[in-house]
């Protein structure tokens, strides 16, 4: 028995309004590199749906780099931590940590020969640091700084030189190794946010939040020209640049939500390129890429951007996903698509075989989506904004909003009555039909969770009393029809079994029970094997296995037939499962607080 990874459907790096991103890109043009939380993500640039995660940081990361080589990793967290691990082997061995700074790393970059790292950030004492990658060993001093340093970069050729961009509005210059500092440019007046020197050496690009880019000769450092496109010029801030691989254009990413390509020989902005036709605060470019014939940007809300270089009116693909925690999933089975919610209120649809993506359209939830499920050709939604929303599967525009009067804590819809949706929020059940609340049954105790028999009769609620609820559902009303009594920890979960027959239930006290029905007894008790609240329990078409999410990391799928057999998914989701459920009897999907969804293949 065990369960394997099947896909990642990956995080978009985090992103923060008004600094640069920077990402990473494998030297041999298939893979690049961001960081969401903790983990630090390796996605195909082709094939979204081909990703690997580091989760080895004990903070959240900010920035990775290739080695040339393509043999080793460095990546940065907000402690100034650098881990430098290995790329060839699944288990991404680590090389060796090492604390550079006192402060956030924010950028980082290899020399040509894989041997020497120069990493910059915030701290004390210091704002940067160059390394020999295996011993630590100082090689040089990055001096002259006052304030954080956002950006450096390793020159590929000899002789070596090193640039680094600050919030003191300065370029420093070192000659080296070992290196020391030269001389400082002092062109711009806002902070320096990125520096790169053409692949071949011949020039270094420096870009600021003063909206200009200035280039300098690769081994003096002397000015050559500034980025002049006349009318053409960035209107805002210019977080982002990138070479192309001839070294012969640029690449800018710019806070007034667009990005240029400008002829690196004579300054001249050759295209612009637009998001949208109506671009709000959430398109701001904050970074940007180039690797081999492709070309992405980042903007604000973290999506990612391909750019079309041959038509700048609209990008070739926008990959979207969650950089919030993922809150709850649901499964469309017709058309194989999952739909994921999270912190943030963002819903993603997801195709189950390719990874691609989409968003939803108009207004949606405003916080926290709790719970999400299919009914027919609809997505209900439950929120900690006081709502349950309708959301249309063809269009994916959000139609119908029902206000339940305090944060919806549970979920649950008829599946032979299309119109029946049945809600918990602070202190009721409340009965929705053909969307409209029909009735509400206030509570002498919190309920935190709702299930609805596969016959649509009876209703089970969780509580925060430690006992779990039973109603009958006549019409548009409820009765009282018996109490579950066993859990000591309040009951944040249930689940009715689709033949019927049980109902499973899991506590804050990482307890699970399995009750018969018919009896409204316990039928199996004994399943304590997280270490933490259980988040979410699903049942198996079948019937015959439940799955569990922890807010310890981990999955269980427990076996109806055999109860003293188990099947861990260890440290499935870093920062906790929130959500599961089956897609098929060997198919189990799962969202959590790394902002992933993830399936995974099921062998009993």
């Amino acid at each position: 028995m065990s369960a394997t990874i099947k896909n990642i459907y990956a995080a978009l790096p985090v992103t923060t309004r008004g600094q640069p991103l920077h990402m990473g890109g494998d030297p041999k043009g298939k893979n690049f590199l961001y960081c969401c939380g903790q983990s630090v993500f390796i996605r195909d640039l082709k094939d979204p749906l081909k990703c690997e995660m580091y989760n080895e940081h004990s903070f959240a990361t900010t920035v990775a780099r290739y080695a040339p080589s393509g043999f080793y990793i460095a990546s940065g967290d907000v402690s100034g931590t650098v881990r430098i691990w290995d790329t060839t082997q699944k288990e991404h061995v680590l090389k060796i940590e090492l604390k550079i700074l006192s402060g956030a790393i924010m950028d980082l970059q290899w020399s040509d020969d894989s041997k020497r790292i120069v990493a910059v950030g915030d701290g004390k004492d210091k704002y940067g640091a160059v390394f020999l990658f295996d011993s630590g060993s100082s090689v040089g001093e990055i001096t002259g700084h006052s304030k954080q340093v956002s950006s450096c970069d390793f020159k590929q050729t000899r002789p070596y030189r090193i640039a680094t961009g600050g919030e003191d509005q300065l370029v420093n210059w070192f000659e080296g190794p070992p290196f020391k500092f030269h001389h400082a440019m002092k062109d711009h007046n806002k902070f320096v946010n990125c520096v790169r020197f053409a692949p071949n050496g011949e020039l270094l690009l420096t870009v600021a939040s003063d909206m200009n880019g200035y280039l300098y000769d690769g081994k003096t450092g002397e000015l050559k020209a500034k980025l002049n496109g006349g009318d053409k010029n960035h209107k805002g801030g210019i977080y982002g640049c990138a070479w192309s691989p001839d070294s012969r254009r640029i690449l800018t990413a710019s806070a007034d939500k667009t990005c240029k390509l400008w002829d690196a020989t004579t300054g001249d902005c050759i295209s612009t390129f637009v998001f949208s036709d109506n671009p709000q605060i959430e398109h701001q470019q904050l970074g940007c890429l180039w690797q081999g014939d492709t070309v992405v940007s980042i903007q604000l809300n973290g999506d990612l951007n391909y750019l079309d270089l041959q038509n700048p009116n609209k990008p070739l693909r926008i990959v979207k996903g969650h950089n919030k925690a993922v809150m709850a999933v649901a499964f469309d089975p017709s058309d194989g698509s999952i739909y994921s919610g999270s912190y943030d209120a963002l819903i993603v649809k997801w195709d189950i075989n390719t990874g691609n993506n989409v968003g939803m359209v108009g207004k949606g939830h405003t916080n926290q989506i709790n719970k999400m499920v299919i009914q027919g050709d609809t997505l209900v939604t439950a929120g900690m904004d006081d709502s349950i929303r309708i959301t249309s599967t063809k269009t994916r525009e959000y139609r119908d909003t029902i206000p339940v009067g305090s944060p919806a804590s549970g979920l649950a819809v008829g599946k032979k009555d299309a119109h029946l949706i049945v809600a918990t929020n602070i202190d009721s059940v409340i009965v929705i039909r053909n969307g409209k609340a029909v009735h509400k049954e206030k509570l002498t105790y919190q309920p935190t969770s709702v299930s609805l028999s596969v016959d649509e009769t009876q209703i089970a609620v969780g509580g925060k009393d430690n006992t779990v609820y039973l109603y009958a559902l006549q019409g548009d009303r409820i009765t009282k029809a018996g109490e579950l009594k066993a859990h000591r920890g309040p009951v944040t979960s249930v689940a009715y079994a689709p033949d019927g027959q049980h109902l499973a239930s899991g506590d804050s006290n990482r307890e699970i029970f399995v009750w018969d029905l018919a009896k409204q007894a316990v039928k199996i008790q004994g399943w304590v094997f997280h270490s933490a609240r259980i988040n979410s329990l699903a049942w198996s078409p079948a019937s015959t296995h439940v799955v569990s999410g922890s807010l310890d990391g981990h999955c269980f799928i427990w076996s109806i037939q055999d109860p003293s057999k188990r099947i861990q998914i260890k440290e499935a989701h870093s920062g906790g499962v929130n959500a599961v459920l089956f897609v098929d009897n060997t198919t189990v999907v799962s969202g959590g607080g790394d902002c992933t969804v993830k399936s995974w293949t099921v062998k009993y």
